[in-house]
């Protein structure tokens, strides 16, 4: 059984990306898997002014209290999934700064990624902006990406009505499984 946290990379109102990313929780879960959705719309974080940077508070008490916990979410996961919308060809700001508010907890850590949009790119900027984020982590980005473009096609009240897109992740979840494993015997 593996730890896999699904982090919600808005916390706009009315936001989009909220339905595939409880939709995928739940497959993480029926997979048997331990997973919770990271919404940092209930678990605010200030943007990163700690007076120094995130790895020293690996080993000590983070500066904010959502701040330590989600250092603490992110240290137990074994593998990430991040559904996010495209703001202005990248990731969102709030994405960005849960990122900088760690470091060494995505260490060797393979992440999942999940663009969403109302247009059709479905993210694509997003995810590949996000990419080289990743990997300074010394983490390692999934070759295999869902880009939901035209959300509204895919999801009506929270639910899935585009079963195509059921099938795309479950390839991504079992890509990412396969490395989650991998790199945890690795880590062990």
């Amino acid at each position: 059984m593996l730890n896999i946290p699904v982090i919600l990379g808005s916390v706009r109102e009315g936001r989009k990306s909220e339905a595939p990313a409880r939709y995928i929780l739940e497959k993480v879960k029926a997979a048997g898997h331990t997973s919770l959705l990271v919404d940092f719309k209930e678990m605010p974080l200030p943007f990163y002014n700690a007076p120094t940077v995130p790895v020293v508070y690996f080993k000590s008490e983070y500066p904010d209290a959502n701040a330590q916990k989600w250092s603490e979410i992110a240290r137990t996961a074994d593998a990430f999934v991040v559904v996010s919308p495209e703001y202005n060809h990248g990731y969102t700001a709030v994405l960005k700064n849960a990122l900088d508010w760690g470091y060494l907890e995505f260490e060797k850590k393979p992440f999942g990624l999940v663009g969403v949009s109302n247009g059709p790119t479905g993210g694509a900027r997003m995810i590949e902006n996000l990419r080289p984020i990743i990997e300074n982590f010394g983490a390692v980005a999934m070759r295999e990406t869902i880009m939901i473009g035209s959300v509204q096609n895919s999801f009506d009240a929270g639910k899935l009505i585009n079963p195509e897109l059921d099938k795309k992740i479950d390839g991504l979840l079992k890509s990412l499984t396969w490395w989650a494993e991998a790199l945890k015997k690795a880590r062990e």
